[in-house]
């Protein structure tokens, strides 16, 4: 795997300002369902203002990095949606493996498998 490290120059706060996704700019949840933000807002209790986006390679598998990263963000609470269910995944359910609708989180494999068309390998 490939790091990258960046030291700006910038101020910290400046820096993590602009890294924020949050609903006062607009594109939050500009691409989410309606029935998707609710049960979000079920899980969490309330309607959630930022959120902490994070992209992984497809070259790479990132199963391993991507909950030790979700261990380290939800200590506190919360839930993580992956791009594989609509489900608002709690720490304790990604940790213990646990299986919603056919899926874990971030279960790509199994995604794949189950929306695999017909005829198809």
């Amino acid at each position: 795997m490939r790091t990258v490290f960046v030291f700006s120059a910038g101020e910290r706060a400046e820096t993590t300002a602009a890294l924020e996704d949050e609903e006062q700019n607009g594109c939050l949840f500009s691409d989410w369902e309606p029935d998707d933000v609710t049960v979000l807002e079920g899980a969490v209790g309330f309607h959630p203002t930022w959120a902490v986006q994070i992209d992984i390679s497809g070259r790479i598998d990132g199963t391993a990095e991507v909950h030790q990263l979700i261990a380290l963000l939800l200590e506190h609470g919360g839930v993580a949606i992956d791009d594989y269910s609509a489900h608002p995944w709690t720490v304790q359910e990604i940790q213990s493996e646990a299986v919603i609708d056919g899926l874990r989180f971030f279960d790509f494999h199994a995604h794949h498998e189950l929306n695999r068309e017909p005829g198809r390998s």
